[in-house]
């Protein structure tokens, strides 16, 4: 990818990561997206991709995030840790850099190879030992957590910085660590006021490939969609989940899979659905449907970090009948769903702009 030249007197950040973020289809995927955006708005970017990227994705890349510079150190499938520091430290000795930013703590241990004097900040999107260990509850993953909370507190001290994306994973990270080593920096969308019809009947699920979605929706599916259908409403399941559970469409339940256009898809709902039970972090689909203007039914660790706004500008239901009643209630009473949405929109516009959301990061970065 072509090299773009630093404005004068402009910090440069480089962000390390190996994930694929201008491909639609996951929450993580969109946080890290506009979180690239709005640090190439205030600081000379550039993403460092560890691996080589296809011709196809240096593309899509470069069309999602055009005013980054981009990096690829292109190190083989199966190269040496060794040959992996040097190529980094071989970056920041070409293109000296005032932070570095690390995707997930799968990358930590690249850390080493970042000079002295580069701020290094991790970005952790959740707190890694909790939701292994919450996964591992369930079923949906490994017989033992893949990282403790004392070998989590230990990859984390290596950083000057630890970026939170939810308020409970900040206080989790400030009694590690300590207040001043943390930054809240959850996801940034935009608000976008689509009209509410007045039959409420169409429903709506987002979710991605993961175990805490396939819980979910199956949970929604088994125990709680007869009740719905009954009533005359439609599901329609979006997103990977869709697929991932082998879902079929029927006249009740419509399974879209991964979407060009997810506005679109929020602007034909009526309703948005967060059955989601466990995992960690922020859900990005309990954001996306405030910030679109949709009344929304959600389990309580749905609304991860905005419990004191239940009941104000979104229902929550953590029982079968409970949540069955909360969709029937707004189903039933337009009027009581377009008071939620209108909450929920100005909650998404007061606490989830970009500024509100990353301006600390950039305070931070010294900007």
């Amino acid at each position: 990818m072509s090299v773009q030249t630093s404005a004068p007197g402009r910090r440069r950040v480089a962000m390390l990561t190996t994930v694929d973020f201008w491909t639609p289809g996951s929450g993580h995927r969109s946080r890290i997206l506009a979180l690239a955006r709005y640090l190439a708005q205030h600081v000379d970017l550039t993403i460092v991709s560890p691996m080589a990227l296809s011709p196809q994705d240096r593309w899509a890349a470069a069309a999602a995030l055009p005013d980054a510079t981009w990096h690829e150190l292109a190190l083989p499938q199966r190269g040496s840790m060794r040959d992996a520091l040097l190529a980094l430290a071989l970056f920041f000795r070409k293109r000296p850099q005032h932070a570095c930013i690390f995707q997930f703590q799968q990358l930590s241990w690249m850390r080493q190879a970042v000079p002295k004097g580069v701020m290094t900040l991790i970005d952790t999107h959740l707190v890694a030992s909790h939701h292994d260990a919450d996964v591992q509850r369930i079923g949906g993953g490994p017989a033992q957590a893949t990282i403790s909370e004392q070998q989590e507190r230990q990859v984390l001290q290596q950083f000057d910085r630890v970026i939170a994306i939810a308020a409970p994973d900040a206080e989790v990270f400030t009694r590690w660590l300590g207040a001043e080593r943390v930054v809240l920096a959850p996801h940034a969308l935009p608000i976008r006021h689509l009209p509410l019809r007045d039959e409420l009947r169409e429903v709506m699920v987002v979710g991605g490939d993961y175990a805490p979605n396939h819980e979910g929706v199956r949970w929604l599916l088994d125990t709680i969609w007869p009740t719905l259908a009954a009533a005359g409403l439609r599901l329609h399941v979006v997103g990977a989940v869709g697929p991932a559970l082998q879902l079929s469409s029927s006249a009740q339940v419509k399974v879209h899979g991964i979407v060009a256009d997810l506005t679109a898809a929020y602007a034909a709902a009526d309703l948005c659905l967060n059955p989601v039970r466990f995992g960690g972090g922020i859900k990005i689909k309990t954001l996306e449907a405030l910030a679109h203007g949709r009344p929304l039914v959600s389990t309580l660790h749905g609304v991860r970090g905005l419990e004191d706004k239940a009941g104000e500008a979104f229902l929550v239901a953590d029982t079968d009948d409970t949540f069955a009643q909360s969709v029937l209630r707004l189903a039933r009473d337009p009027r009581e769903a377009a008071r939620l949405a209108q909450a929920g929109l100005q909650l998404a516009e007061r606490r989830f702009g970009a500024d509100a959301c990353f301006g600390d990061l950039l305070r931070v970065l010294g900007v």
